[in-house]
């Protein structure tokens, strides 16, 4: 009996091993829905000075109308320049077109994230939120401080079954890894009924496995790891979380940086971040099948690269040269809406589509 188990092993390593080398990945493009941002406090859409990462928020019963958890924040009260923020918030805006470029307005009292807890008490960023058996896990970056002064970043989870637009219905958990000092970024991928994955961080990407949603084990592994040779050479990190794909595998868009000499006007900022993809094994999303080896979206426009060449958005941008993913909404088959950022500012609205040849 155990040598059966040892073939049957042996076997499966072979096949997994042999599909991942004769997989042919399909085409993936993306394209822009609009020129100017979809939320922006420049386009009066916002209390709020900067508003960006956002994360997609499905509506139960109503597969057309979505929210966003939208990162928010304003400057310090004492703050000298554009780069000098307060906390950061996360805040919901709901969608008042089918085309999804208009946006309620946002004021504080769409804050549903807030900075009333010990952990999270320098600001809360970085949504990222899956609806499963009509409930949503909330995966966000608690940022607090140490008794040195010392930042330290902690991925945390809120969950809300009734009346999620309002902060009270929501429920903390707190940091998922308590003693661990620095993590963020959740994607989380319920795969079945006994497989969820968290891909999570911003070095390289870490793998840990959950059974009930809410408690987490930590895994050696990564998933994911830089490339000194790529766009992703300095740091990786999770997207939204992994979508399935016609041939049954799942699309996991995931974020980087690379170091860039455009001149910009923020201080010491030598980085450009691009959006990057991999296509995970459908049986075993651990693995990995193909990862691209060009980004499929960067900082183009003025108000995504707010460089010395932006014009007005030279002077708006917190974070220059930055394309950041959170959310994202399947809409046909290999079709997608994705939500993205733009200079750490701004929102903006893409369409991804995949090809199989």
């Amino acid at each position: 009996m155990a040598l059966l188990k040892l073939n049957m092993i042996l076997f499966l390593m072979i096949l997994f091993t042999s599909y991942s080398l004769s997989y042919i990945p399909p085409c993936i493009k993306m394209k822009r829905l609009s020129n100017v941002p979809i939320i922006s406090s420049w386009n009066n859409n916002s209390d709020f000075l900067y508003n960006y990462n956002s994360a997609f928020m499905p509506i139960i019963n109503d597969s057309d109308a979505i929210a966003l958890l939208v990162r928010v924040q304003n400057l310090s009260n004492n703050s000298k320049t554009i780069y000098d923020v307060g906390p950061s918030k996360i805040a919901l805006s709901r969608n008042i077109d089918s085309t999804y470029l208009k946006y309620t307005y946002i004021t504080e009292q769409d804050i549903i994230i807030d900075t009333d807890q010990e952990y999270q008490s320098i600001g809360v960023e970085d949504p990222r939120i899956v609806l499963f058996n009509n409930t949503y896990y909330l995966l966000y970056t608690a940022l607090s401080s140490d008794s040195h002064g010392i930042w330290r970043a902690q991925l945390a989870l809120a969950t809300c079954q009734i009346n999620c637009f309002t902060k009270l219905n929501w429920k903390y958990y707190g940091p998922l890894f308590p003693n661990v000092f620095w993590s963020k970024s959740g994607s989380l991928l319920i795969h079945n009924d006994t497989h969820r994955y968290l891909f999570f961080n911003d070095s390289n990407i870490s793998i840990a496995q959950t059974k009930d949603l809410i408690h987490y084990d930590l895994s050696s592994s990564l998933l994911l790891k830089t490339r000194s040779d790529h766009f992703d050479s300095v740091l990786i990190e999770a997207g939204p979380q992994p979508l399935k794909l016609s041939d049954k595998n799942y699309l996991f868009l995931y974020n980087s940086a690379q170091y860039t000499t455009i001149p910009n006007p923020k201080p010491n900022w030598n980085l450009q971040y691009n959006l990057g993809w991999a296509i995970l094994n459908g049986d075993n999303p651990t693995e990995i099948l193909a990862r691209s080896e060009l980004p499929i979206l960067s900082p183009e426009l003025d108000w995504e690269r707010c460089d010395y060449k932006s014009g007005e958005w030279s002077n708006r941008g917190l974070t220059p040269l930055v394309i950041f993913v959170e959310g994202w909404k399947k809409i046909a088959e290999d079709k997608f809406l994705v939500w993205y950022q733009g200079c750490d500012s701004t929102m903006g609205l893409a369409e991804l589509n995949v090809y199989f040849s």
